[in-house]
């Protein structure tokens, strides 16, 4: 094995702390060779991620370096697109994470949690992450679809995880084009096809039955598939914001429950603090959670053109990535170590907290992940102490290009 096969070999088994031994011996910028996205440039200092991140519009890009590193994404979908047609997409879609949607699904995402933590094992070890999987998704598809039957979320479930196959996931490789219908190409095509399917029996299901609001993904992009988005775009689109909107909240809920299972004063502090009505608190150990343990292992631009980044010269096609993981240790004492009152009267620094991106490509989904973590955190912690199955720390693993508890988050539940 070549020395940068290796190299992308352990950072797909061991990414975040590949990245720290790559740092260690690198410094702030250095390159990374990946198995899917290539040779890399890795920024792990703040100002060289701000520099990225807020640069003139156009000249870093986030859909092309999007569909380099998830090659089973979707063109022209809000994730893959750029420039105008991206800020079009995008103002089409915000309405469902802001305003009267955001508050209208707290109510909702309640009852999903209650029903589906109402299953979980109790006095038994089980891997959390899975489960919470399946909840996130019924949130994302009641958002998405209006949709809240089980059968029918188990099938898009089944879909996205199809989707997410390693093997699906070398379909950016172009030169595996040539294996024809068994190439990963031809595996990602079957993928979405199989999804779009599910898209038009989920669309027919909708005819049949009476929908709670608000409006949707289906109610918002339906008055443009005429003008020129057809059925397969829109099944395209609801591929990639399922993607984003249920996977990275699933790892940041299976983290909060690894986490607070070690330390069981906070648990029962915010299980006191819901009856005080103390958001703050609560607010602050979301923010501690997502800083110690992003979902995301990179936030990635193109450029698209030649540019200078610190003291290097970069040309055209350069990947840059952006490591959370790394990216939050700056600033911090400790850091990493878990404090739950670390941000308790002080907003993090959008400077060394970038759960969700930043700049103007930041995650249209924030405020709603934050809202699901806010309300599925309290339901738990006023309902189950949670344990730990065993002393062993999780390290973080790759699923796709999220960061999730190796073991899946092995906990046991008590009732409270």
């Amino acid at each position: 094995m070549t020395a940068r096969l290796a190299q992308a070999v352990a950072f797909q088994r061991r990414p975040v702390a590949s990245l720290l031994e790559h740092e260690h011996g690198n410094g702030s910028a250095f390159w990374l060779p990946t198995l899917i996205g290539g040779r890399m440039l890795v920024v792990a200092t703040p100002a060289l991620a701000h520099e990225v991140l807020h640069a003139r519009p156009g000249v870093y890009v986030a859909g092309r370096a999007n569909q380099r590193i998830l090659p089973v994404l979707p063109s022209e979908t809000v994730l893959t697109l750029d420039g105008d047609e991206h800020q079009a997409r995008r103002h089409l879609l915000a309405p469902l994470f802001h305003g009267e949607s955001l508050e209208a699904m707290a109510p909702i995402i309640r009852e999903i949690a209650a029903r589906e933590t109402a299953g979980w094992p109790i006095g038994a070890p089980f891997a959390a992450l899975p489960r919470a999987r399946f909840m996130t998704l019924c949130i994302a598809a009641r958002l998405l679809l209006g949709i809240q039957q089980p059968r029918l979320v188990a099938d898009l479930e089944r879909h996205l995880s199809r989707a997410l196959h390693p093997y699906t996931m070398l379909a950016g490789a172009q030169g595996l084009r040539r294996l024809g219908p068994a190439s990963p190409q031809a595996a990602a095509r079957r993928s979405r096809a199989r999804f779009a399917r599910g898209v038009a029996e989920v669309r027919g299901a909708r005819a049949r039955i009476s929908r709670a609001r608000p409006p949707d993904a289906l109610d918002l992009l339906g008055p443009v598939i005429g003008a020129g988005l057809h059925d397969t775009r829109v099944a395209d689109e609801l591929f990639a914001l399922l993607l984003a909107a249920h996977e990275t909240t699933a790892a940041a809920l299976a983290w909060s429950l690894e986490l607070l299972a070690h330390d069981p004063e906070t648990l029962t502090m915010l299980a006191g603090a819901t009856d005080r009505g103390d958001r703050p608190r609560l607010d602050a150990v979301i923010s501690e959670i997502l800083r110690l343990r992003p979902p995301l292992v990179d936030i990635v631009r193109e450029l698209s053109q030649p540019t200078r980044l610190g003291h290097l010269a970069l040309a055209a096609g350069t990947l840059v990535l952006i490591p959370p993981p790394l990216i939050h240790r700056h600033g911090h004492s400790s850091p990493e170590t878990f404090v739950a009152q670390r941000f308790l009267g002080d907003h993090p620094d959008s400077e060394t907290w970038l759960p969700f991106g930043g700049g103007e490509r930041r995650c249209l989904g924030a405020s709603f992940a934050l809202l699901e973590l806010r309300e599925i955190i309290t339901l738990i912690a006023e309902r189950f102490e949670v344990h730990p199955a065993d002393g062993v720390r999780e390290m973080a693993h790759l699923h796709g290009t999220a960061l999730v508890p190796g073991r899946g988050a092995r906990v046991i539940l008590r009732p409270r």
